[in-house]
């Protein structure tokens, strides 16, 4: 009779112990399953407001973007593109005045400006007329050194100093509106040149 009672509370704290573990478990379990949700919800969170101020970058930057080369971009000044393009060595040169603005007009696609009052494109054979041009003219023309430390830097593809060449030739022309802030990054750059001058779509 003893053994089996002893026997019953052997049994009866084995089974007591199996309920405490079983609820142990569930209590774990269920812990778990809080803090993975938790964590679950805390890494959407940051996935939404990630995306969110991605969008606001985004936004921010197209906003930049468009007032840099939407505002008053004026128009291309065909007339003195084609007088660079159409100059021979021991012509005439041009007044002095059109050599600052026609330098200050070719920058435009280049730097960042409020106001851009015509545009030359940039190409490589008129940086070189224009070098030509004011070598021969060298005693005619009150800072030629400038003139040439500009269109030289330029014919090398150095454009670092675009916006200061800028304003060099606005200040000589005794104009101060539409001073050059800065230096347009790639990507506008070649916004610019679709919008002026139709380079990269079909010109009419």
């Amino acid at each position: 009779m003893k053994k089996k009672k002893h026997l019953y509370k052997i049994i009866g704290g084995i089974l007591a112990f199996a309920v405490v573990i079983g609820s142990g478990t569930l209590w774990i379990q269920g812990i778990n399953g809080e803090y993975e949700a938790a964590f679950a919800k805390e890494q959407e969170e940051k996935e939404t407001l990630k995306k969110e101020i991605d969008g606001l970058k985004t936004e921010l930057k197209k906003k930049e973007f468009e007032s840099i080369i939407d505002e008053e971009m004026g128009e291309e000044n065909v007339v003195h593109s084609r007088w660079i393009d159409e100059w021979k060595s021991g012509e005439t040169p041009f007044h002095e005045n059109l050599v600052r603005e026609v330098i200050q007009q070719m920058s435009h696609q280049k730097v960042i400006a409020d106001q851009k009052e015509g545009s030359i494109m940039i190409t490589q054979e008129r940086i070189e007329t224009l070098i030509r041009m004011v070598e021969e003219n060298k005693n005619g023309y009150e800072t030629a050194d400038q003139y040439l430390s500009i269109l030289n830097r330029w014919k090398e593809g150095n454009f670092n100093l675009v916006d200061n060449d800028h304003n060099e030739m606005w200040r000589l022309q005794e104009r101060w509106e539409g001073r050059a802030t800065g230096i347009a990054s790639e990507e506008q750059e070649k916004d610019y040149l679709v919008k002026m001058f139709g380079v990269g779509e079909e010109r009419n």
